[in-house]
């Protein structure tokens, strides 16, 4: 294991869409109980029906992700639009944990997540990077 510097195990990362999470008080746990069944029941006898945010429906952002990678490798992460890679990348650099699985890295992590903020247009990305990195070295 002593080549390996990152290695991934079934990353999987779960949200919930919609329904948010507030502080509740007594008062609205009770009147949610009370009156919250006949308030679906009203909306599905007029054909309303319940929305994702109502289901607090649950879809994956990450599923099932392994691999490894060796000292002196390097990796790109690509993929369109919500396809996960920021999340991919929050949970290699522990701001996040994932659902299911694990990342082991052998070795120190800095992040650039926001690679929009900050940036300076009259310098190279190599720059930029350095720029940025300085404070993690």
């Amino acid at each position: 294991m002593g080549d390996i510097a990152i290695r991934v195990e079934g990353i999987g990362k779960e949200y919930r869409i919609g329904k948010k999470e507030r502080y509740k008080t007594l008062r609205d746990t009770l009147t949610s109980t009370f009156a919250g069944p006949f308030q679906k029941a009203g909306k599905l006898l007029r054909g309303e029906g319940l929305d994702a945010a109502e289901k607090g429906e649950m879809i994956w952002a990450l599923k099932d992700i392994s691999f490894k990678v060796r000292r002196g490798e390097a990796i790109g992460v690509i993929g369109g639009n919500g396809a996960g890679k920021s999340t991919f990348l929050k949970i290699l650099s522990r701001i996040t944990e994932p659902t299911t699985g694990f990342a082991d890295i052998y070795g120190r992590v800095g992040s650039l997540l926001e690679v929009g903020t900050g940036f300076h247009p009259e310098l190279t990305g190599r720059e930029n990077i350095y720029l940025n990195g300085r404070c993690c070295s």
